[in-house]
């Protein structure tokens, strides 16, 4: 297989660069003389390489023991002055009082030349690339791990929230637990509620947590859902935390609430008349026949009045006569006999206009 001139010349340059070599070295930046248990704190630790080092991958994947936690906070790789600088802030939190030592190791990988040969020409039976490995022991760390019997450690406050004073029987009252700050907020433990006579319902923690210097910091926040139907008190919600700033162990510390519960209603009540004694259902019951009363009344007087309502008058053949005459003409045409009496009074002139429609409106037989 013909290699490419590009190929050729990188293989050249790693060769090269392996001959002059690449030497690294670990270094201690940093790290705590003291802590309390549960205390955490940071160690940073740096490598060195001779060169820009390509070719090399660090593996540190730090385990601690049953007498301190460890995890990796950060990790930064950079190049300065062509010079490969790659440093790791790891977390350490001792977990028994006493002198603990921290004794880790990494995993140094560099690539095999002959790997990077048989990438390089571009070779079928090349899956991945072989690795030349080398642990290295990491300096040594002793840490004075003081006594401390608080579970929680960090700058952390507390927060109790209650929706309601003043419930009915078996109407649940909600409390929310909050603590705030920066510590070993990973190893808290949901609080246990307890209140004689009331049953009380727990959900597990919602943690808003991230990874700090301090261990962690953010937000726990927790809930608690109580029911009875007797009143009751929720007693005061206490942590004792060693607080970091002060050195010292301080307890936070909740107001206890009094939670009044009314008597709900009952099946065996709900039909039962009022007591006479009870003055306000009294004047309720007592409106309300008043308003029924009213209401009867208002009803009648209204059938009376839609009687004597002004009734609108049908229109008569002879409405549009404007003269006696023309009153005449028309009860003639009609052809109607009842109404010759009162066309000859017309005619004679003993019959006005106006009396002659008036006597037409009364008239029994009148045509519609």
């Amino acid at each position: 297989m013909k290699q490419s001139l590009g190929k050729v010349l990188l293989l050249i340059l790693l060769t090269a660069l392996n001959l002059w070599g690449t030497t690294y070295q670990w270094r201690l930046l940093e790290a705590p003389k003291s802590l309390y248990v549960n205390q955490s704190g940071v160690i940073r630790y740096e490598c060195i390489f001779s060169t820009n080092a390509a070719d090399y991958t660090i593996d540190f994947k730090p385990t601690g023991n049953e007498r301190y936690k460890v995890s990796i906070l950060t990790q930064r790789d950079r190049i300065v002055e062509n010079k490969r600088i790659q440093t790791f802030d790891l977390l350490v939190t001792p977990l028994k009082e006493g002198v603990i030592e921290v004794s880790l190791e990494a995993l140094v990988r560099h690539t095999t030349f002959a790997s990077i040969e048989n990438a390089s020409i571009g070779r079928d039976n090349v899956k991945k690339y072989d690795f030349d490995d080398e642990k290295v022991p990491l300096p040594k760390v002793l840490i004075h791990a003081k006594e401390n019997l608080a579970a929680l450690s960090g700058e952390i406050a507390l927060e109790v929230k209650i929706d309601k004073r003043s419930v009915i029987a078996h109407e649940p009252v909600h409390v929310s637990l909050f603590l705030r700050g920066k510590g070993n907020l990973d190893q808290y433990v949901p609080y246990e509620l307890n209140i004689s006579g009331v049953n009380v319902f727990i959900e597990e923690p919602i943690r808003d947590i991230s990874p700090d210097t301090a261990g962690f910091s953010g937000e726990i926040r927790q809930e608690f859902a109580l029911v009875s139907d007797k009143s009751y008190v929720i007693p005061k919600i206490t942590m004792d935390v060693f607080d970091t700033q002060s050195q010292t162990i301080k307890r936070l510390q909740s107001d206890a609430v009094a939670i009044e519960v009314a008597s709900g209603y009952e099946r065996s009540n709900l039909l039962d008349p009022p007591q006479l004694s009870d003055w306000s259902n009294l004047a309720r019951y007592t409106l309300y026949g008043a308003l029924i009363l009213m209401g009867v009344v208002l009803g009648e007087a209204v059938r009376r009045l839609w009687k004597l309502r002004p009734r609108r008058k049908s229109k008569q053949i002879y409405d549009d006569a404007k003269t006696s005459k023309e009153l005449v003409m028309i009860l003639a045409l009609s052809g109607e006999r009842v109404y010759e009496p009162i066309i000859i009074e017309l005619e004679s002139g003993t019959l006005d206009l106006r009396e002659a429609k008036k006597r037409l409106d009364a008239y029994p037989n009148k045509s519609e």
